[in-house]
């Protein structure tokens, strides 16, 4: 039997996209912008006199469909994908409209090309930005394969090709080949961007955000809490005699259970919540806007998700400390404290919570031996 072959644990890690909500703010302005756009081209069209074939049957129903995009939008955030699909449609249509009847009937007329036409690269732009990549390479793939078809078709059929209307062909062909080409190429980048910034912010054993991402939200929330003085709670949850399972049953199956108790502890919180893998068998929770009863409730619940059944076949157990913020406090403050209160958990026999006001009843004294701390 051929051996397994190793996964890369983070090839199956989805990349969070950091500019879904700058997306959601811009087309909420640039839809309404499109349609005034639209609008304000057919009206001086129709004043000029020169409203051509495209904008007398498009620009209207483009606005229609703007102003339709932008109420759907405003009630239906989640669909952004959607909504951008139908107006790169939509533009993508008005434009290769305007390609073909600009080559057929205008470019023999004279030099250069007309300003719809000039805005035909400007959707690629927009389609990297707001689409996914692969959607976005389909999309303008498609987009200009057909603008080329209408293009050359229209040449065909005008009534006179000259040199300069070759020419201009010729170059809008091949500008809009190195535009699409370096959009691919930064759609790229900033992908293979998002993954190195998605692994250097995620613990690739479990999947959860690593000590180096927790470590920046603890200083947003610690801001945050300063700012106006909202709760917060750090939960410091470790896995009794874990070196135990290591060396009983062996790293694989430690790394299983480590996996296990992970995805127990995260179904268990809410979704405001954080989890982290804070170091070896040990885990870090933030809780904002809870007090240090809730958080009492909170360290039960995940107490008893792990003890409730073994994990691979291994019976396990956590010890917690709950620390709640404290006026004035720091990070390592409240660290220090959550990390004393697990300290007293496993000192008082493991497999239990302890408070950070409880902290003061538990008097040990000096000449005491402490049992042993290892896991």
């Amino acid at each position: 039997m051929p051996p397994r072959r190793k996964l890369d644990p983070y090839a199956t890690i989805e990349v969070a996209d950091p500019l879904e909500g700058m997306r959601i703010r811009l087309t909420l302005w640039l839809l309404p912008l499109g349609a005034v756009a639209a609008l304000t081209a057919w009206g001086l069209s129709v004043v000029s006199g020169k409203l051509s074939l495209p904008d007398q049957f498009l620009l209207l129903p483009m606005t229609l469909v703007f102003l339709l995009l932008e109420a759907y939008l405003l009630r239906n955030p989640q669909n952004i994908r959607w909504v951008w699909q139908i107006a790169l449609g939509t533009i993508a249509v008005y434009e290769i409209f305007s390609l073909y009847y600009e080559a057929a009937y205008k470019l023999y007329q004279r030099d250069g090309i007309t300003p719809a036409v000039l805005w035909f690269p400007m959707v690629y732009l927009m389609a990297f930005n707001l689409l996914s990549r692969r959607q976005a390479l389909r999309f303008s793939l498609t987009y200009l394969v057909l603008g080329l078809m209408a293009g050359t078709i229209g040449l065909l059929s005008s009534p006179s090709l000259n040199v300069s209307s070759v020419n201009t062909a010729l170059q809008f062909t091949l500008s809009n080949i190195v535009y699409l080409s370096l959009l691919y190429l930064f759609a790229y980048l900033r992908r293979h961007y998002a993954q190195m910034h998605q692994m250097a912010h995620t613990d690739a054993l479990t999947s959860l955000t690593n000590r180096r991402a927790m470590q920046i939200k603890l200083d947003n929330e610690l801001d945050r809490a300063r700012r106006y003085n909202r709760p917060f709670v750090v939960l410091l949850a470790d896995l009794d005699h874990f070196k135990r399972v290591n060396d009983t049953y062996g790293h694989s199956v430690g790394d299983q259970v480590l996996r296990e108790a992970a995805g127990r502890l995260q179904q268990h919180l809410r979704e405001s919540d954080s989890l982290a893998r804070w170091g070896g068998e040990e885990f870090l929770i933030l809780a904002p806007e809870t007090d240090l009863h809730q958080a009492h409730h909170l360290a039960q619940r995940l107490l008893e998700a792990i003890r409730e059944t073994p994990m691979s076949g291994v019976q396990v157990t956590l010890s917690l400390g709950v620390a709640c913020y404290r006026q004035g406090d720091t990070v390592a403050a409240l660290l220090s404290r959550a990390d004393e209160a697990m300290y007293r958990a496993k000192a008082a026999g493991r497999n239990q919570v302890v408070l950070e006001e409880q902290l003061e009843d538990v008097i040990i004294p000096a000449h005491t031996t402490m049992p042993d701390m290892q896991g």
